[in-house]
């Protein structure tokens, strides 16, 4: 009698290499991770002091109000939710202080503030939302403003530096300057009070608002800009 025997047919084995390669193919092709929402903010807000070393000038990027005023020494202090503290950001770097907003950012109903006391701040930045107030009396002040923020300013300066482009405006009818150079662009605003020589350009249906005439006036208007006031 013969005995039949069945046999499973089997796979031969798949190459190492071969896997190796599937395996980090599916490896490249996974979803990546997804982005972290931002911090709700807690009720209520804490008052925390920050130390930092001297500095002459001042740049803030993001949804924060800033209240900038000369003193003796160096200080900061934020004012926000406990839970947003830790995202709000105050850093020197060389003479400049560096306010900021870090990942993955904050959803607040109110701005947080940065209370910075410098005895002479001679240049303020300001981007990303940020809003400013400053009370100075300088000899020098250079201010930069980014789209979508504001700066209003308080007391004097001999000579005032300013750029604004985009839906911005320097609020500086309060702040009496010897002399003042602009630079406007992209339907920015100013507003300013200068005594003696007022030149720069504006474009881009900028407005420039003067408080008082300065005696001399040479600002080159284009793109529909223009300069109102007495």
């Amino acid at each position: 009698m013969q005995t039949r025997v069945s046999r499973t047919p089997t796979r031969p084995a798949m190459p190492a290499v071969l896997a190796a390669a599937i395996a980090l193919a599916a490896g490249a092709c996974s979803a990546p991770p997804a982005s972290q929402a931002p911090v709700i903010a807690v009720p209520g807000s804490t008052t925390e002091a920050r130390t930092v070393a001297a500095f002459t000038s001042v740049s803030v990027s993001g949804s924060l109000k800033v209240i900038l005023a000369t003193g003796i020494a160096p200080s900061v202090q934020v004012v926000a939710p406990a839970n947003i503290l830790p995202l709000i950001t105050t850093a020197t770097s060389g003479s400049e202080l560096v306010v900021g907003v870090s990942a993955p950012g904050f959803v607040a109903p109110a701005m947080p503030s940065v209370r910075i006391t410098s005895a002479d701040v001679t240049s303020v930045d300001l981007s990303e939302g940020a809003v400013a107030t400053l009370e100075t009396a300088a000899q020098r002040l250079a201010v930069s403003l980014g789209d979508g923020t504001t700066l209003r300013g308080i007391g004097t300066v001999g000579q005032l530096t300013v750029a604004v482009v985009g839906d911005s405006s320097a609020e500086l009818g309060d702040l009496a300057a010897d002399t003042a150079s602009i630079s406007m662009a992209a339907g920015a605003r100013a507003t300013l009070r200068v005594a003696r020589q007022l030149t720069g350009t504006a474009d881009g249906g900028s407005v420039v608002t003067l408080v008082a005439r300065p005696v001399a006036q040479a600002v080159t208007l284009s793109g529909g800009a223009t300069i109102v006031g007495p």
